[in-house]
């Protein structure tokens, strides 16, 4: 039965999914009023326009906030939550994902999708459960420092590179097949950029790098499980450095890495920690749940337990 105590909001994004999202959502809405539910909708008009619908309607009173889109819409409806000065503005507000989006990565980890039984199940559920954020301090495309927040992966380096010129693209392919092409293509142009990365003030590893992912779900690029243990609510990123691979290594452990068969590579290191600052010595590219969004160098705090969210 739908809870008539909460006040509900779905952010949706109409060109999501390529464009997809604003048929998937007519139908949706149509199944979820039928039985019963009750909530306001907005659609996101530009850049940024879910952080800004997200942090009024909390400001209004609304307690569960539903973004309806992919990883890229909820990374805006995550920093919508915060204020300015980076307060949660109601720690006690559950947030929900209707993936309809390319990648959809964070929902993956909580087989989470947009069929009308899981929407429904979704809708329904009455309990929330902790989750960590992670607080990001880097180099915009502007050159000004930064700051933003994210809930999936953060990497720097060729995964980076791989979801810029997915942006670019049509997308039309879908998330699986427009990341992996885009992978692929990535590898072929790539070279790897010497790196420093320092967990919990302890360096962990200095020297040449194609990958550094920063992650609290476990899931990017489509469905690779770059992060293959990670958790949302232990309070630690796990922190997968991708070392000194050629390119021919790249391409025959590609496979692994979609399975989160990876980690046993002696190229391979895992750190955890609550700080992570990845430092760069030339440009490279900062990617935050599938957005990217500017350089290295990185600082990553992790706020645990700093919002809900109901799966």
């Amino acid at each position: 039965m739908p809870d008539i105590n909460y006040r509900t909001i779905c952010i949706v994004n109409p060109v999501a999914g390529n464009g997809k999202s604003e048929q998937r959502w007519g139908a949706i809405d149509k199944v979820l009023r039928r039985a019963g539910f009750q909530y306001e909708v907005e659609f996101t008009r530009h850049s940024g326009h879910a952080s800004q619908i997200a942090r009024e309607a909390l400001q209004k009173g609304y307690d569960r906030i539903v973004a309806v889109g992919g990883d890229g819409t909820l990374n805006e409806v995550v920093n919508g939550l915060f204020t300015d000065e980076g307060e949660v503005i109601n720690s006690s507000a559950g947030l929900l994902l209707i993936p309809v989006g390319t990648g959809s990565d964070f929902a993956r980890m909580f087989d989470i999708d947009s069929s009308l039984g899981c929407v429904l199940k979704l809708m329904s559920l009455k309990e929330a459960k902790k989750c960590d954020v992670i607080r990001a301090s880097f180099y915009g495309h502007n050159g000004q420092k930064a700051l933003r927040y994210y809930i999936n992966i953060a990497d720097v380096g060729i995964g980076s590179e791989t979801c810029a010129r997915v942006n670019r693209g049509s997308k039309r392919l879908g998330g699986f097949w427009s990341f992996l092409l885009a992978a692929l293509y990535t590898i072929i142009t790539y070279h790897n950029r010497q790196l420093t990365v320092v967990i919990d003030d302890k360096e962990i590893y200095q020297g040449p790098s194609c990958l550094v992912a920063a992650g609290n779900g476990r899931f990017f690029g489509g469905g690779m499980k770059i992060a293959p243990e990670a958790r949302v609510d232990d309070g630690v990123l796990d922190v997968v450095i991708v070392k000194d691979f050629t390119k021919l290594e790249l391409f025959a452990n590609m496979a692994k890495v979609y399975r989160g068969a990876h980690l046993q590579h002696p190229k391979v290191e895992l750190g955890r920690g609550t700080r992570v600052n990845i430092k760069t010595a030339e440009k490279a590219y900062l990617e935050l749940d599938g957005e990217p969004v500017g350089y290295g160098n990185t600082e990553l705090q992790v706020l645990p337990a700093a919002i809900k969210i109901m799966f």
